[in-house]
């Protein structure tokens, strides 16, 4: 009996070494899901690229319309009180053409008509808020300083054109040097976009 089970193990186990097994075909997994990888590799390609994108969104964007006082009032209103806010929202667009007028042509004429137009604004908003609140806000404080210098400058160059007409360029008296005038200049324009900043941000 002993001899007969173990003939029947070795029987068994030579028929699975042998290479016996399914004789079958196995699907084609591959060509099955390839589909599936299409779909994927497909969504993962961003239909813009991120420069497109920001194109898209800043052409969708509409200019802030400062020069509306209804503006100020529902959109961009906040702890400040609404007069205030328009009455800073002028400031800010007679600074931004000071700033273009610096950094284009610089023409005198025009140079002279924006600040006075600064200052007049400026003045206004010192006399009616010196005794208010708002005169210990810092856009308050920056608006007479900027007031003030871009008064010193405009003063600056009307002398600047008187000189050059009665003071040689290379005198040691002459201090409406082209050097003096580019350094002015530049700390205004500097000065300039500050104030823009600090009133654009009032909170």
């Amino acid at each position: 009996m002993n001899k007969v089970l173990s003939l029947l193990g070795i029987f068994i186990v030579f028929f699975i070494t042998s290479g016996a097994g399914y004789m079958g075909s196995l699907p084609d997994i591959e060509s099955e899901f390839s589909y599936l990888r299409k779909e994927a590799s497909e969504k993962s390609i961003a239909p813009y690229s991120v420069d497109e994108l920001d194109k898209q969104n800043e052409s969708m964007l509409k200019p802030v319309p400062r020069d509306n006082d209804n503006y100020v009032d529902i959109i961009i209103k906040k702890d400040k009180s609404s007069k205030y806010m328009n009455d800073v929202n002028r400031v800010i667009m007679i600074l931004e053409k000071l700033r273009r007028c610096i950094n284009t042509d610089r023409d005198i004429q025009k140079f002279n008509a924006i600040v006075s137009n600064l200052i007049d604004n400026v003045e206004y908003i010192r006399k009616e808020y010196q005794t208010q609140p708002e005169s210990n806000y810092l856009s308050y404080s920056r608006l007479l300083y900027i007031s003030n210098e871009a008064r010193d400058v405009a003063s600056y160059r009307m002398k600047e054109q008187t000189a050059k007409k009665y003071i040689p360029y290379n005198s040691e008296v002459n201090i409406y040097t082209k050097e003096n005038y580019e350094f002015k200049m530049e700390s205004l324009l500097n000065n300039v976009n500050d104030t823009i900043f600090i009133l654009k941000n009032l909170e």
